[in-house]
């Protein structure tokens, strides 16, 4: 297992960061539970040190009867989830929320600590000027808040999810955070324009959804191949689909060398140098073992990241993105 430093912090993280949202049911009589235990096990084993997490899961009941025992808890460094304020807050923020959020992880998760907090902040409508209007209101109260609990030791360090580009670069300016985590593939390479911006203020990027919800995988290679039961098998994902050919041409050299679309966009997000780790779902020790040797020993590829970035703009540009 690879480990790279989140900038601006000591955490040295696996470069596969766990995530449970779909490996369990509400209790042992769905047949997930059980996969799910022995996933969350075998990551633990494989040396996975990194762990997504939220209560929206309702899936750490199940973490917590692995984790409470486990030899190695005490090295987990725990990512989790805090929406505060959330849709129905109306942009006002909780200090008393986002500390039960903490205390209820800390409980749940067997942990000492939170090492990174992932803040996110909700807002409606779903807009960017209104996104913003909320950050600039609520920041002296949400660098307070979070402050107090680094000081208690609850927590190590903050990240923030904010949805979009426009957003994110809101946060960073604030210099109060020190990862970004959002979206991030060879289709959706917003983030990709704010690394500079991250070197400057010493931050990593934690990606989500490296597969793009499967239309990154050998498996999907086209709208026409997809099965008539498929749920991308619908008029609306055409273009999509149409972008991952382009973006499979433009890029062909490099899948090539990865020797298939699923091992190349699993590696993609590592290419970057601002990129510490992949957020991905894993449900089954087979699923652990699969990801972990796709990303085994991924060297930094700038110029790869590049030609992506310099694809998806001149997709964007020309309307063929969906």
């Amino acid at each position: 297992m690879d480990y790279r430093r989140i900038r601006g912090t000591d955490l040295d993280v696996s470069t596969v960061c766990f995530g449970p949202m779909r490996s369990a049911g509400a209790d042992d009589s769905d047949p997930r539970s059980a996969k799910g235990r022995a996933a969350l096990s075998a990551a633990l084993d494989a040396g996975i040190n990194f762990v997504h997490s939220s209560y929206e899961y309702g899936v750490r009941w199940m973490m917590n009867e692995v984790l409470r025992d486990h030899p190695k808890r005490h090295d987990i460094h725990h990512v989790i989830k805090v929406p505060v304020p959330d849709w129905d807050d109306e942009g006002r923020f909780d200090p008393d929320k986002v500390r039960g959020m903490i205390d209820e992880a800390l409980r749940d998760l067997a942990a000492d600590r939170i090492a990174l907090v992932q803040w996110m902040w909700r807002t409606r409508p779903h807009e960017d000027g209104p996104r913003q209007e909320t950050l600039a209101a609520i920041r002296d109260d949400v660098g307070e808040t979070f402050g107090r609990l680094r000081d208690e030791g609850k927590i190590g360090y903050v990240g923030v999810f904010p949805y979009t580009s426009a957003s994110a670069r809101a946060a960073i300016d604030t210099g109060n955070f020190t990862s970004v985590i959002a979206y991030y593939n060879p289709l959706e390479m917003e983030m990709a324009e704010l690394f500079g911006a991250m070197d400057q203020r010493e931050m990593s990027l934690l990606a989500i959804r490296p597969l793009y919800q499967g239309v990154l995988t050998d498996s999907r290679p086209s709208w026409e191949a997809l099965p008539a039961g498929d749920r991308l098998k619908a008029e609306k994902h055409k273009d999509l689909f149409r972008h991952r050919a382009g973006m499979a041409e433009a890029l062909a050299d490099a899948i090539e060398a990865e020797g298939s679309m699923t091992r190349f966009a699993m590696r993609f997000p590592l290419y970057a140098e601002a990129v510490a780790s992949i957020i991905v779902g894993l449900n089954t020790p087979e699923q652990v073992h699969q990801v972990v040797e796709q990303t085994d020993n991924v060297p930094y590829k700038p110029d790869v990241v590049a030609r992506a970035l310099s694809y998806w703009q001149q997709s964007i540009d020309g309307g063929s993105s969906g």
